[in-house]
């Protein structure tokens, strides 16, 4: 007969116990949040913050309000010492945005967006473009010292964009070296690309997409790779003080994680910044600004917190919001390249789903119940999660993530704080628009 009544006495304790942790949980967020309007952004941090070497922001690609706290916290930044902005791109494309920042020519920003559709096409989007256009606006307003500079540590994807990019560099005037002057022939921002509805064919085939597609700039592009590493030395020397810039597109990591490639590129182009006391804000995929292993794997700011230098890292979560989810494509004409019949596909539309913000059940953030107890209406509210007596030095909530029914393996140790330390909310996010949208409605 005593067993009921024990069983409900200790179902109530522990009851009791879990709402009084919610309590503790949500009395502390209360006190170490600030809400950002975006028609009046006022981010506030500690003095302690822009003592950080680098600060990495992270979101779930797809939607529109985190690229303007991108823009809203590189601001912030830019006026705090922060003039290197690490964004998700690699070493070509960073020149091509640099190109854009420094003289407003739209042609640099239409190519350069173009090129990062193919590497995230969920963010490749009219908010995306509009970002850089408001960047751009800022660094006209800023004086020469404080102006922003693009960083591109990310691997490089594309022979076209790399050969396009050694074009830029190459000499103008005539060199005797036929390799190198011929590299004015590439020196245009032309977009080549062609949307194939299926690669079944060339699956079936055995063959490579470079077999059927490969464009003239990546032709030329595998021969310039060929003569430089036979001789390297005329080809610099021709470059005059662009060689240092080619020298490292020639030795790009080989690193077969991604995450060794973008560290290597942060020792070889940050770690001579940092080590002249500049600071750096980077910006990355929601997985890459986490600090400690995931899945056993170290994202990079983790290593590079554990290289030693001060890392702050905030993270966007994102409720009841809409992502970019998929380009609808349209069937077209069948066409033939060397006996393979492929067809073409048409841009028709996009869709976006609620499914892929992080607050469903096939994207979960434990705890994420708490932060919108906390945010109320609010639509983007920053917690802090690192200031004395915070819960999350003791617990791994918010940490714990999982993508469809699979959950992120953290360290057995390890707790929130170390993964990072300040979480943006936001609440009621429309969808990114494809960039194809913007002739379409133009």
């Amino acid at each position: 007969m005593l067993k009921f009544p024990l069983f409900a006495l200790i179902l109530s304790m522990a009851s009791a116990s879990f709402t009084q942790d919610d309590a503790a949980i949500r009395s502390y967020l209360n006190e170490h949040s600030q809400v950002i309007d975006f028609f009046a952004p006022q981010i506030r941090f500690d003095d302690t913050f822009y003592q950080n070497d680098v600060v990495f922001f992270g979101f779930v690609h797809g939607s529109e309000k985190p690229q303007l706290l991108d823009f809203e916290l590189l601001h912030q930044l830019a006026g705090n010492g922060f003039r290197y902005y690490a964004a998700e791109v690699d070493y070509s494309l960073a020149f091509f945005f640099n190109e854009y920042l420094s003289s407003g020519d739209e042609s640099y920003l239409d190519f350069a967006c173009h090129q990062y559709h193919m590497r995230v096409p969920q963010d490749a989007s009219i908010q995306f473009k509009d970002k850089w256009r408001k960047i751009q606006a800022l660094n006209q307003s800023l004086p020469e010292k404080d102006k922003i500079t693009v960083l591109g540590l990310d691997y490089a994807y594309s022979t076209d964009l790399t050969l396009t990019h050694i074009a830029y560099l190459s000499p103008e005037q005539n060199t005797g070296n036929a390799l190198v002057d011929s590299l004015q022939e590439f020196k245009n921002l032309e977009m080549n690309e062609i949307s194939i509805y299926s690669g079944k064919p060339a699956f079936k085939s055995g063959k490579g997409w470079d077999y059927f597609f490969r464009t003239e700039k990546g032709k030329y592009y595998e021969r310039f790779v060929s003569e430089y590493q036979k001789d390297s030395t005329k080809i610099l020397a021709a470059f005059g003080e662009n060689a240092v810039h080619l020298r490292h597109l020639m030795n790009q990591s080989e690193a077969r994680f991604r995450e060794e490639v973008i560290f290597d590129n942060f020792n070889k182009l940050c770690v001579p910044l940092l080590e002249k006391s500049e600071k750096i804000y980077a910006n990355f995929g929601y997985f890459h600004i986490q600090q400690d292993k995931i899945n056993g794997s170290m994202p990079i700011a983790g290593l590079v917190k554990n290289a030693g230098y001060k890392t702050t890292s905030i993270v966007c979560m994102l409720s009841e919001s809409e992502c970019l989810k998929t380009s609808k494509l349209k069937r077209g004409e069948p066409f033939e390249i060397k006996g393979t019949t492929f067809r073409r596909s048409h841009y028709a539309g996009y869709s976006s789903s609620k499914f892929w913000d992080g607050d469903h059940l096939f994207e979960k953030v434990d705890g994420l119940k708490h932060l919108k107890k906390e945010s109320g209406k609010n639509e983007v509210v920053l917690f802090q999660l690192n200031a004395s007596r915070s819960p999350f030095y003791d617990s791994k909530l918010l940490a714990h993530f999982s993508r469809g029914g699979k959950k992120w393996q953290l360290e057995p140790n390890a707790s929130t704080t170390d993964y990072f330390q300040y979480v943006i909310l936001v609440q009621n996010s429309a969808t990114n628009v494809p960039l194809a949208e913007e002739s379409v409605t133009n």
